[in-house]
């Protein structure tokens, strides 16, 4: 998902959802172990953490 796609999403919710996410990624980042500086984004940020739970790690092995 891009920033574009992300702002699409977040522009079409209606403003008190829209004051939802916000509270929510003002708790994230209060939580956040790493030290974001203002000038970053915090899309940018979280689109660059590694995929978990892949389609392969769902896989069955066989019995």
């Amino acid at each position: 998902m891009t920033q574009a796609q992300l702002l699409e999403i977040f522009n079409g919710l209606p403003p008190d959802k829209q004051q939802l996410v916000l509270d929510f990624i003002d708790f994230l980042i209060s939580r956040s172990k790493v030290d974001l500086q203002k000038k970053e984004c915090l899309a940018d940020h979280l689109l660059m953490m590694p995929n978990v739970g892949l389609d392969e790690d769902f896989a069955r092995g066989e019995l």
